[in-house]
């Protein structure tokens, strides 16, 4: 089996490549970004071409016949690579669909879902609304915070992948079924969201301060004198406590 894998680096797509390999399934090209080091070695050492976009549609005349492509991409794919494999583009989109399309991992803190899921569906020329393959959902311990949900999203992405991928060697069906509405979460909507607001409750600012929270990146915020600042509080500190290593004493 011939393969376009399209990915930014996570723990997901990396161990998606690694399962790939050890199922010798031939992956012709990889378009992952010039940053993402780890992919990359991989790629080197099992000799796959990389590059953009771009690149591959430039060479891909010129290489074996695509069967699939898996996707762990960042961004929209052309319509033109969409066409590209013969028997299908599927994404592996970490989180549930239909109802969070996008980049929406601080929703369901937010919004007290209690669950999270990943799914696997295949790619149309819109953003996670083509027809959906498996939607694997999973219970939330109640005081999660993002970076957490992140990690174990990634984690079951990756069982995901391996479910489906095994489907495909042993020759079976990928039943599927169309997606009704949903709801989309943008980039921009989520650091609009990040700022505590002078009417938010108690609740309200917790629950954005476990929403957010992933360092590097800004966490919940406020302005003070012109400037932002990421808050944490108890439960942050408890969980930095518990995630560190032991530090010496400092004299």
């Amino acid at each position: 089996m011939n393969v376009l894998f399209m990915a930014k680096e996570t723990v997901s797509s990396i161990l998606s490549l690694k399962y790939m390999l050890k199922k010798n399934v031939n992956v012709v090209f990889a378009v992952i970004r010039p940053q993402d080091e780890t992919l990359k070695k991989i790629c080197h050492e099992s000799k796959i071409l990389t590059g953009s976009e771009a690149d591959f549609l430039a060479v891909h005349d010129d290489l074996p016949e695509i069967d699939y492509l898996f996707s762990y991409y960042w961004k929209l794919v052309k319509a033109e690579t969409l066409k590209i494999p013969v028997k299908g583009a599927i994404n592996f989109h970490p989180g549930p669909l239909p109802e969070a399309r996008g980049s929406g991992y601080h929703v369901s803190i937010l919004n007290n879902w209690g669950y999270w899921g990943v799914t696997a569906h295949y790619m149309d020329e819109t953003f996670d609304t083509g027809n959906i393959i498996c939607c694997d959902r999973f219970p939330l311990p109640p005081n999660i915070v993002n970076r957490e949900l992140v990690h174990l999203a990634h984690i079951k992405n990756f069982e995901l992948f391996k479910k489906i991928l095994d489907k495909i060697l042993n020759g079976e069906i990928l039943e599927n079924t169309a997606q009704t509405s949903g709801n989309y979460y943008s980039l921009k909507e989520l650091e609009a969201g990040k700022y505590i607001l002078e009417g938010d409750s108690a609740e309200i600012i917790k629950r954005k301060i476990r929403a957010y929270w992933n360092p590097p990146y800004s966490g919940a915020k406020i302005i003070l004198n012109e400037c932002e600042y990421t808050l944490v509080d108890e439960e942050i500190l408890k969980y930095i406590a518990e995630h560190t290593a032991d530090w010496n004493d400092v004299v």
